[in-house]
């Protein structure tokens, strides 16, 4: 004897209470992933909690600020994280994150960010020197020479700040009239203008707002 068909709208409720099952647990699963690196961070890098003076409840350090260069003004974000991957080639601890870079002619430019601090840090980084590299990386840099503008910054913290230069990198990074330069660095000098900077707490809507009104 044949059973009768199960009513369609049976069917359609079966299948979607499966589906929605299946986003819970690719929602819990994605949940466990975040409290897993967050642990692990706290593990291996628990000063990353503290970076500015304070705890915070993530892991990274956000701050902005400006750079008066003889080109023009230069408004700087950065976010700092600890890099899983520290060299032990130099005994430093690797940084990683993302910056952007808003030039005198108002272009917002994103930029790749690395750089590095002492191993073996204590909870405050306080007066801690520390580097910062930044480059631009598109979509397709893997097919491109040039990745310019690059940056750098060389300075120490001074909670909640954190106060450095330019190492000359704008100059080196720039024309006169605030446009990237793409040509040759090996034919502008290494050190020209040194610009001081002090990044401030901040995030990236602060900077964005601050970009956007410089050049209203």
């Amino acid at each position: 004897m044949e059973s009768p068909e199960m009513p369609s709208h049976f069917v359609a409720r079966k299948t979607g209470r499966g589906c929605l099952g299946c986003l819970w647990q690719v929602g819990i699963v994605f949940v466990l992933g975040i409290v897993l690196v967050v642990a692990i961070i706290g593990l291996f890098n628990p000063w990353a909690f503290y970076l500015g003076g304070k705890f915070h409840i993530t892991p990274y350090w956000q701050g902005w600020g400006t750079a008066h260069a003889k080109s023009g003004d230069y408004l700087l974000y950065v976010r700092i994280e600890p890099s899983m991957r520290s060299s032990r080639m130099y005994l430093s601890t690797s940084l990683t994150g993302v910056s952007y870079v808003c030039t005198p002619r108002g272009q917002k430019i994103r930029l790749n960010l690395g750089g590095g601090m002492r191993r073996h840090l204590n909870l405050s980084t306080d007066g801690e020197a520390i580097n910062l590299y930044m480059y631009y990386w598109p979509w397709n840099a893997n097919f491109r020479s040039d990745n310019n503008p690059r940056l750098e910054l060389r300075g120490h913290w001074r909670n909640p700040n954190l106060v450095m230069d330019d190492h000359s990198s704008l100059a080196r990074a720039f024309q006169p009239d605030g446009t990237v330069y793409h040509g040759n660095g090996a034919n502008r000098p290494y050190i020209s203008e040194i610009v001081p900077i002090t990044l401030v707490p901040g995030s990236y809507s602060d900077f964005s707002s601050a970009c956007a009104q410089s050049h209203r």
